[in-house]
């Protein structure tokens, strides 16, 4: 008899070893995928991306798109105002194309762009305080 429980404890022994392997990878397994869960980062700005917030912020806040007012009107700005906003933020026609196409084509890095512009916004209106 006692031969047969040496066996039957070896074996318990030899299960619960590999159940406690066995959870060690599960738990392992599972901090893995909350932390890929958690809130990402956003994308890191160059100094063009910058200039480009910048000039994105005056333009919403001269059409008066960020109008505190309900009932503000929305202007549309002539060519000219463009292209003062344009040349204060360092920026021409061209540059301003590009960039647009790599923000379409890079969700992660227009997701960082607005969150300035949304800076930008609250600092020149005092919103937010």
């Amino acid at each position: 008899m006692s031969e047969k429980f040496v066996k039957l404890f070896n074996r318990w022994r030899g299960m619960q070893c590999c159940n406690t392997f066995r959870n060690f990878v599960l738990c392992f397994v599972f901090v893995g995928a909350l932390s890929g869960c958690g809130e990402k980062s956003l994308s890191p700005l160059d100094r063009d991306d910058v200039h480009f917030a910048g000039f994105y912020s005056d333009y919403l806040l001269e059409s008066g798109v960020v109008a505190g007012d309900e009932g503000a009107r929305l202007s549309r700005l002539d060519s000219a105002t463009i292209n003062e906003l344009l040349a204060r933020h360092a920026l021409d026609r061209e540059s301003l194309n590009r960039k647009i196409t790599v923000y379409r084509k890079n969700p992660e890095l227009w997701r960082s762009i607005l969150v300035q512009v949304r800076a930008n916004i609250f600092k020149k209106t005092g919103a937010g305080q």
